[in-house]
């Protein structure tokens, strides 16, 4: 049997004809969670049965306990910046962002949150999405109108977070909204009408209706309709309130509103696409800016010339300034009516002298400028651009005061209209980095951006490829598909790509002098594209090893570090290999880098990653196991994880069988580092939305969730990050860690919609209260059993297991001599398994030591460092008392001597 010790894992499909011992060893389960009632176990490999399958309730106590439910969201990071212009304060000190479901509050001169009003973050999610806001006129005090989408419109004080005012809105939903120049209680607001059946919500072909709304004190709303319109995508108002114009592509609408329910409208059909309007302050004019880079004066203002008849098309003098090489996304005009500036694709803000032809320049802003806002003092220019950042300059001198970075949005093309990122935006997912916890994801094309996701703040933008940023073509942009960074965070490794049609693998040195990356290697076409990568774990006295799968030649590649010299590092293909043609999906290495796990296809292959001749095992589920998509070993336990789309199987190394299966529609799967824990994001239903899904933080060794969480904003990615409070202490044991699992971590999810949101364990006071409940329903349950029952008359188990069985005493004995010199070496084939002798060699040690027993215990402790005759064991076994039957009866049962002897007889020999 010696022999066999060595033997590599080889796994066939599982078949119905299971052994009694198979199954106690292997548990394969099928789960479906709903986050409201308890989890639903049952076998996928028994035979579908007409009855209804009763959910089998959770027997362990611990999954059962409250207290793991005690976790909460702690914040919400990340969101959308810029998705309108920002607006200043009445007094232009603070300034206004429309975050998601709140309004943030920043001070002008460093860009620092003040306060975050209209919504609870903590219940971020069931608040209503802010569509527009506008600043309140009101000199006396500094407020602020929010339109949201539960068709309400509320005034806020911007200093107390106080909510002063709330009225329903009739018309629909406000998607834009200016306030009327004469009026501080008015409004002019483009309101959303209810889609068609089959319509999307957000298309061309949706109805706005462009109404001015007059907020009363009493609550009331008075409603004025002026036009209708399909598509609007902008609103602006003259000073005088007079004109109102709206665009939609190809469309532009001008509105003159003369007096209550007087309206002129005149529309116009344009060759070239509208991208921006504004009117000039003091002139007749209308600046319309387009899609070619030109932005047109339109001298169409005036009641005289236009007439009091609508016109269609009617041929006005029109004049353009011309500097843009591309589409000009904004346009705004200074109080004095003398400047003008604009911004688009070139990154440049542009100044123009109206009275001297004259221009001025702000370079190199670092992405499209998408909306420019005076103060209204005329002293700060605000510009938001579309890499989620915020830019404050001084108006006298043009440079920057503050800045503020959001979470960057990869390609989203249309920030204004597509609240949602794009499919495959995130193809890094969610990396955290080894030594800062920043997370770590994809930013603007080709780059890489840090962020702090505890602290709400950008950390550093890493440029991973260049590209021309004004070149007009989207395709040839570069994209990073991969990072990954070895365990002490000195080495980083990228993949990037380019329309699919070049590819590149980069390894980067971290310089310890100016913490930055610096690119060391990199590979053309390593793979044809990479659709995996991972570093192993440092290994004494062997070279840093990098994996990497291909998409196109259907293989694996190892990639050793070289050293030349004392500061000059390159990396070098070492071996090659491939399993049956099968294309590699992906890599995971095991916590101390002696194994790697390829998934190629349904299949888990196992490899001695210094060789990679041959896989060493290779795990099968099932015939029916789709293609896997994640690979990762759960801390420094012996199971691996390896998931799909629709399945999660987590296998047992041990046993070579999959321990159970969760099969849901899962969204994605992140393994915590250190501890043995997973979450998962699922489906509650195959047919279930985006939104409705659910957050499950899973241990290995079983498939009920330790905590299920509904999170209905959708996930994109999911991160483990340690919190700033934590301190890492390695002896605690994984079932104290596992007991709150989230105490020092933080869970951080990427929803669609660009945010992070945080959650972590809940408070102290939650915390005693989910303990406390979870005591009182033992306690009752306890109770009720005694009622029915009556109180158990059994000798307690710490004092009547102690002599259950002669056989168990003698290898209690065996190991507890061993323990210190040979026990740790013994080949496993020849111990019984650990669940046989758990029970009995705990209680053992646990024993009371009382003062009557002190002695005897003592004495027995003695008695047991020297072997005992046969006829000693029977004599005690005949004095034990046993309550229950011992659980290695089967093991350890005189019917079986030679098994005994032998065991014996090998810790004899070790120990001598």
């Amino acid at each position: 049997m010696a022999g066999k010790t060595s033997a590599a894992l080889a796994v066939v499909p599982s078949t119905p004809s299971k052994t009694k011992r198979a199954k106690n060893q292997a548990e394969t389960v099928s789960m479906d969670v709903d986050v409201q009632d308890s989890a639903t176990v049952s076998s996928p490999r028994r035979r579908k049965s007409k009855k209804a399958k009763k959910p089998v309730e959770n027997t362990d106590p611990m999954l059962n306990d409250e207290a793991y439910r005690a976790v909460e969201l702690k914040q919400v990071s990340g969101g959308t910046l810029t998705h309108e212009a920002i607006v200043f304060s009445s007094d232009s000190t603070l300034f206004f962002l429309a975050k998601d479901n709140a309004v943030a509050v920043y001070n002008v001169e460093n860009a620092e949150m003040v306060q975050s009003i209209a919504g609870d973050r903590k219940q971020g999610d069931q608040a209503a999405t802010i569509h527009a806001i506008v600043a309140d006129p009101d000199q006396s005090r500094r407020g602020v109108y929010t339109f949201s989408a539960d068709c309400r419109a509320r005034l806020w004080d911007a200093d107390t977070g106080r909510l002063i005012g709330e009225w329903r809105l009739p018309g629909g939903v406000a998607i834009y909204a200016v306030a009327d120049p004469l009026r501080s209680n008015a409004f002019y607001c483009a309101m959303r009408q209810a889609p068609v059946k089959n319509q999307k919500p957000i298309s061309d072909k949706t109805k706005y209706a462009v109404t001015r709304l007059t907020l009363s004190e009493d609550g009331s709303v008075q409603t004025e309709p002026l036009f209708k319109m399909s598509g609007t995508v902008g609103l602006c108002v003259r000073g005088d309130s007079q004109w109102v114009a709206a665009y939609a592509k190809f469309r532009v609408v001008l509105a003159q509103v003369r007096g209550s329910g007087q309206v002129v409208q005149h529309s116009w059909r344009m060759t070239e696409r509208v991208s921006a309007l504004a009117f000039h302050p003091g002139e007749p004019v209308l600046a319309v800016g387009d899609w070619r880079g030109r932005i047109m004066f339109w001298h169409c203002v005036d009641a005289q010339l236009l007439g009091s008849q609508p016109t269609s098309d009617r041929r006005v003098t029109r004049n353009a300034h011309h500097w843009h090489a591309h589409c000009v996304n904004t346009v705004a005009f200074a109080e004095s009516g003398t400047t003008m500036l604009s911004g688009g694709e070139e990154g440049v803000l542009v100044l123009w002298q109206l009275v001297t032809g004259a221009r001025a320049f702000v370079p190199r802003l670092g992405s499209d400028v998408m909306g420019v806002a005076i103060s209204p003092d005329q002293a700060h220019y605000a510009v938001t651009l579309r890499d989620n950042t915020v830019k404050i300059l001084a108006a006298a001198t043009r440079g920057l005061v503050a800045s503020l970075q959001g979470l960057t949005f990869a390609d989203s093309s249309q920030p204004r209209l597509a609240r949602a990122l794009q499919p495959n935006q995130f193809t890094t997912g969610l990396v955290v980095h080894p030594t800062t916890h920043h997370v770590v994801l994809n930013g603007e094309p080709g780059h890489l951006q840090v962020y702090s996701a505890l602290s709400d703040r950008h950390v550093v933008s890493v440029e991973v490829a260049s590209f021309n940023r004004t070149g007009g073509n989207q395709s040839r942009q570069p994209h990073v598909d991969l990072v990954q960074y070895s365990s002490d965070g000195a080495w980083m490794a990228t993949v990037d790509s380019r329309s699919n049609a070049e590819c590149y693998l980069k390894f980067w040195n971290l310089d310890p002098a100016t913490q930055k990356y610096r690119l060391a290697t990199r590979i053309d076409a390593p793979h044809g594209g990479v659709s995996a990568l991972a570093f192993q774990p440092p290994r004494a006295g062997h070279p840093l090893l990098c994996v990497t799968t291909g998409r196109a030649d259907a293989c694996l590649r190892v990639w050793a570090l070289q050293t030349r010299g004392t500061d000059h590092h390159f990396w070098t293909c070492r071996s090659t290999a491939r399993y049956r043609d099968q294309f590699p999906r992906a890599v995971a290495f095991s916590a101390d880098g002696s194994t790697l796990a390829v998934a190629f296809g349904g299949a888990v292959t196992l490899w001695d990653p210094e060789t990679c001749l041959a896989p060493a095992a290779v795990l099968v589920a099932s015939a029916q196991t789709p293609a896997l998509s994640g690979l990762a070993f759960v801390g420094e336990s012996s199971y691996l994880a390896a998931w799909s789309s629709t399945r999660l199987d987590m296998w047992n190394l041990l046993t070579g069988s999959v321990w159970w299966t969760l099969a849901m529609p899962l969204l994605a799967v992140t393994v915590h580092p250190r501890i043995p824990l997973l979450a998962v994001a699922a489906l509650q239903a195959p047919n279930a939305g985006p939104l409705d899904a659910s957050l499950l933080l899973l241990s290995p060794e079983s498939p009920n969730p330790l905590v299920a969480l509904p999170h209905p904003a959708g996930v994109e990615a999911l991160a483990f990050v340690p919190s700033s409070s934590t301190k890492r202490n390695n002896h605690h044991s994984a079932a104290k860690q596992l007991a709150d699992p989230l105490d020092h971590n933080m869970l951080v999810v990427l929803t669609p919609t660009g945010l992070l949101n945080v959650y972590g364990a809940a408070d102290n006071e939650h915390k005693e209260a989910a303990v406390s409940k979870a005591s009182s329903a033992v306690a009752m349950s306890s109770a009720a059993f005694a009622n029915i029952f009556g109180k158990s008359k059994a000798t307690p188990a710490a004092v009547s297991s102690v002599a259950a069985n002669a056989h168990v005493r003698q290898a209690m004995r065996l190991v507890r001599s061993a323990v210190q010199s040979a026990y740790v070496n013994a080949p496993y084939h020849v111990l019984p398994p650990v669940s046989a002798l758990y029970d009995q060699f705990v209680t053992a040690q646990m024993h009371p030591t009382t003062p009557d027993t002190l002695v005897t215990s003592t004495s027995e402790e003695d008695a047991e460092d020297t072997v005992m005759a046969d006829a000693d064991i029977k004599e005690e076994s005949t004095v034990a008392v046993t309550s229950r039957p011992a659980t290695v009866d089967d093991l350890w049962s005189e019917a079986n001597p030679d098994f005994i002897q032998s065991i014996c007889s090998g810790f004899q020999a070790k120990t001598s």
